[in-house]
């Protein structure tokens, strides 16, 4: 994971480079129509193992590091791995933002509720909460987008979350939403910007 911008900010014509190299771990933003402040830097743990994600979100904690950026569907189940380093790390939970996301729905609004709350109880147990809960990916169709959504309204609703989002979401993906959406905008959209992904500026509205 590397910048974060709110959908009510465009983001800068700059390189990513160049914006990293102006910004701090401990920077925020403040995300709109919620409370929550998400670090602008984060730390990811995409392939990681389980307990590859203990060693290396340690480590980035130490360095300063304090949004940690998982996912129910990466291999190897990192989200318990995430969870361990940040217990372990001698921080308080407060201190620490993480974001997890879900990929694909359980096939019904109370199985998707089930599913996510279970990558809940692995990061912060059976009493805690992520810091920001994102839909993996539009793909799948308006019906599976709209399960996942009202799955995370419904954490959000109960503090199980204290954001909720998207990623990789198109405009026309993001004006959907309103057909189905009682949290609308999603509270960020996480957009994956590298060369490989040559859809990006498609996904920002540019």
């Amino acid at each position: 994971m590397g910048i974060t911008f709110s959908l009510s900010e465009s983001p800068p014509s700059d390189t990513t480079a160049t914006i990293s190299a102006k910004l701090a771990i401990t920077d925020k933003l403040q995300m709109p129509k919620c409370a929550a402040q998400i670090p602008r830097l984060g730390f990811g743990v995409y392939k990681s193992t389980s307990s590859q994600s203990v060693t290396l979100c340690a480590t980035a904690l130490k360095a300063g590091y304090r949004h940690i950026d998982t996912a129910q569907d990466y291999d190897n189940d990192p989200e318990d791995g995430v969870g361990r380093a940040v217990r372990q790390s001698g921080l308080k939970r407060a201190d620490v933002f993480i974001t997890t996301k879900i990929l694909a729905a359980g096939g019904s609004f109370a199985k998707s509720v089930q599913k996510s709350l279970i990558s809940v109880q692995k990061i912060d147990g059976t009493d805690g909460y992520v810091d920001c809960f994102l839909i993996h990916s539009p793909n799948g169709g308006k019906e599976t987008r709209a399960e996942i959504w009202q799955a995370l309204e419904k954490l959000y609703e109960v503090g199980k979350a204290k954001s909720i989002g998207v990623s990789n979401f198109g405009v026309g993906h993001i004006e959907e939403m309103k057909t189905y959406a009682t949290v609308w905008p999603p509270h960020v959209n996480q957009i994956q910007v590298c060369s490989a992904s040559p859809n990006s500026r498609k996904a920002c509205g540019h």
